[in-house]
């Protein structure tokens, strides 16, 4: 403890020059992109409206109950009317008032939630496969990896000061694999004649000139895991572009030098490297599972049953299962956080996870619970349930422009218009509602060219812009089709050129494109990401 408030002591002076500019800016004495500059290394940006949004980094997405009620707190506390679930597993706090944001750092920071990265030139949030610790392919848990480097990587000064944002992720299994080729720097659990280890890719990317990576070393043993993570970062602060913004991420550098050339500079980084792991505490799961809550309810109405095959996932415990809570564009009150945390404390669930869907995850819960948690969500909170059984609940979008600085178009609203046209063709075809609510997933919708959304790797994407039709300025979206990322097919999705269309026409072109692959399903088992792929192919 006495390490972390020693450093929290050394940042201290930044978080106060990030208030005095958030009031010198507010009397206009501060240009909005020089506040940028004072409070993105801290994951903290101005949203439309005047107001403030505090990106909370949590490894893996993961609170704690204690965690989880105490953000309620602050967000009561200070007036936060909503918190966001981004794609990046993050929490963030929205519409925060000028004056109140010191005091939500400090309220932040004395329950251990820190602010530092998490937005700007910094060593972002590190992602972690969801189900890790949990799932029947786990191969080894890698949540305590993670944290370990998470908590290693706040002290080094370097890792905040780069020429453009540095990613990493963490996965458990085989499943998210090229989930982390998409990283700059990805590991994946591998054990090797009973060693454990990574597997690690690096050079991936979204957002613009988006790439899949490559592998950098096909083991790594686990002892070398905060040795590896350093050498990256020294390796990016000493020679990542400072000049050229545009070709600033670790991929263009990684291209510049051709992969042979980076793993030559990269290893003479790493054999000169002598940093040892920092603690890393293994997580107990048979104990959790021990003090799970066991219900005598039953429940077997038709509703029920179709929520559980939504939200339910198998676990490796006997009895114990995973559930999903789907937040609709992954927007909580104080409120909903406060029912959700009565719920946890009821069932003794210890732990809740934000996904990359902008959802909730409880990663074990005793099987009998489910009776009582689905009629808890349907009476406190039933628009978790409605919008969980709504196909509208299920498409990834960004906070959109009325919320974003950079937004150009609001991403939430298509979203909602696309899933309503995919309940009404769910009701003609009742026979493949399954299939649809299965893969309306697929679809991500980027309100602006970055890549908060995911488009980069969507089967179907959308990318908001504004384009002249007639001598009129349209609001439009580019569409983006056959982003594909399994183990025989790995392709980063393909921009339509033909296809720039007008807001309205897009919740028709996917009711259509959605239309067309339930009738290649009749005569092939295909599914909606290899059908993208290929159906890219007849649009160019």
């Amino acid at each position: 403890m006495e390490r972390i408030e020693e450093k929290l002591k050394d940042i201290e002076k930044e978080y106060l020059e990030l208030q005095e500019g958030i009031v010198e800016y507010s009397n206009n004495n501060l240009k909005s992109a020089d506040l940028k500059k004072r409070g993105s290394k801290f994951g903290i940006y101005e949203q439309k409206g005047k107001k403030m949004m505090l990106r909370l980094k949590a490894v893996g997405g993961e609170l704690s109950t204690k965690k989880f009620k105490a953000l309620a707190d602050i967000m009561k506390k200070e007036e936060i009317p909503y918190l966001h679930l981004s794609t990046r597993q993050n929490y963030q706090l929205h519409e925060v008032d000028f004056e109140k944001v010191k005091a939500t750092i400090e309220l932040c920071n004395s329950n251990e939630m820190y602010f530092r990265g998490g937005g700007g030139n910094t060593f972002r949030s590190i992602l972690v496969s969801t189900y890790t610790g949990v799932d029947k392919r786990n191969i080894f848990d890698v949540m305590p990896y993670a944290r370990m480097v998470e908590n290693e990587v706040f002290y080094m000064d370097k890792a905040f000061d780069f020429g453009r944002k540095l990613k990493i992720g963490f996965s458990n299994s085989l499943d998210d694999e090229f989930v982390m080729a998409v990283q700059d720097m990805g590991f994946v659990a591998k054990e090797l004649n009973g060693k454990r280890g990574f597997k690690v890719y690096c050079g991936g990317g979204m957002g613009r000139g988006s790439k899949i990576g490559y592998v950098l070393i096909d083991f790594l043993p686990e002892e070398d895991l905060l040795r590896a993570v350093k050498s990256l970062i020294d390796l990016f602060y000493d020679r990542g572009d400072r000049v050229n913004r545009m070709q600033a991420r670790l991929r263009f550098l990684v291209e510049k030098m051709g992969i042979d050339g980076f793993k030559k500079l990269y290893l003479d980084y790493f054999n000169k490297e002598t940093i040892k792991n920092g603690k890393i505490s293994q997580i107990n799961y048979e104990n959790k599972v021990k003090e799970l809550k066991h219900y005598e309810i039953e429940e077997n109405s038709e509703i029920f049953n179709l929520w559980k095959d939504i939200c339910v996932k198998e676990t490796k415990f006997k009895d114990v299962v995973s559930v999903v809570l789907y937040v609709k564009n992954g927007d909580l009150t104080a409120e909903h956080i406060e029912k959700l945390y009565d719920l946890m404390r009821e069932i003794n669930a210890p732990t809740i996870r934000a996904t990359i869907n902008q959802n909730l995850v409880l990663p074990v819960v005793h099987r009998s619970a489910l009776p009582y948690i689905y009629k808890y969500l349907n009476e406190k909170i039933p628009e978790i349930v409605t919008e969980t059984i709504s196909i509208k609940g299920q498409i990834r979008a960004c906070v959109g422009a009325k919320v974003c600085m950079i937004g150009v178009q609001d991403s939430p609203t298509v979203a909602e218009a696309i899933g309503k046209e995919l309940d009404n063709l769910a009701k003609e075809y009742p026979q493949y509602r399954k299939i649809i609510f299965k893969e309306a997933k697929n679809i991500r919708i980027s309100g602006c060219p970055s890549s908060c959304a995911g488009v980069p790797v969507a089967p179907l994407g959308f990318i908001g812009l504004k384009k002249k039709i007639n001598d009129k300025l349209v609001d439009c979206m580019q569409v983006y089709m056959g982003g594909i990322l399994t183990e025989s097919v790995q392709s980063l999705a393909f921009e339509i050129p033909n296809l720039i269309l007008p807001i309205d026409e897009i919740p028709i072109l996917v009711k259509s494109l959605f239309k067309d692959y339930l009738e290649v399903l009749q005569v092939y088992d295909v599914t909606f990401s290899n059908y993208m792929y290929e159906r890219r192919l007849e649009e160019f």
